[in-house]
């Protein structure tokens, strides 16, 4: 039986294709806004875990969700709301399991919607209004975020992403299947900020007790109240 060598020139050629590959799909995703460059230093910015979380979430496939049956080619199971305001954007994403995410550029964000009922159904609905404006929208690899009073949609399905982009005073003064979109996705951060709110709300009260110094004991414990003889 004839034995294959590998040589070492082999090795060190694929490890340089796999180099070239993975090179080349940074600078795609760098050139299609998906996600920020690197800081000198190594130190992830907000910006940074804003964009890196933007980009986890419109490179979401569909087998992840765990959907019950087989999504058709244009079954939206996911949706990116982007909105920009001054110095920052907001992003709203929301997939078909009910998973609900808020992030903003400058840093900060809500998530974990998704073990809420109302969070829960209010994302589905929004996801599923996206099949009214999908054929209205186009195919895009490139993924740029708004600017200022400006909203973008993106729409996942099995054959591709696609996008939108509108003005936000006419979304609020007309009547549309963009518009009532728009405001689905209100609905969902509504309720995102509800949860966050009662959580906070049922958050105890903490009292900071006094600090203690390296040279110091710290305090004792009050002394319980002495029994009536």
């Amino acid at each position: 039986m004839e034995q294959y060598h590998i040589y070492p020139w082999e090795v060190i050629l694929v490890i340089a294709l796999v180099a070239v590959v993975l090179y080349v799909r940074r600078q795609q995703a760098l050139r299609s806004g998906a996600i920020a460059p690197k800081r000198k230093g190594g130190k992830e910015t907000p910006e940074d875990a804003y964009m890196r979380l933007r980009y986890q979430a419109l490179t979401t496939i569909a087998a992840r969700l765990g959907l019950p049956g087989e999504l058709k080619p244009n079954d939206p199971y996911g949706v990116l709301m982007e909105m920009g305001i001054p110095n920052s954007v907001v992003t709203l994403a929301a997939f078909a399991d009910g998973d609900a995410r808020l992030y903003y550029k400058t840093g900060g964000g809500m998530v974990g919607g998704i073990s809420h009922q109302n969070v829960r159904r209010a994302a589905q609905e929004f996801v599923g209004l996206s099949r009214k404006v999908l054929g209205r929208m186009t195919k895009v690899s490139e993924y740029p975020l708004p600017e200022p009073d400006r909203v973008r949609f993106y729409v996942l399905t099995p054959r591709g992403i696609f996008t939108t982009e509108t003005d936000r005073q006419r979304l609020g003064e007309t009547a549309s299947d963009l518009s009532t979109l728009f405001r689905s996705g209100q609905e969902v951060v509504t309720q995102m900020r509800q949860v966050q709110e009662t959580r906070e709300a049922a958050r105890p009260l903490m009292v900071p007790r006094p600090p203690v110094f390296e040279d110091e004991e710290p305090p004792a414990e009050p002394a319980p109240p002495a029994e009536p003889a």
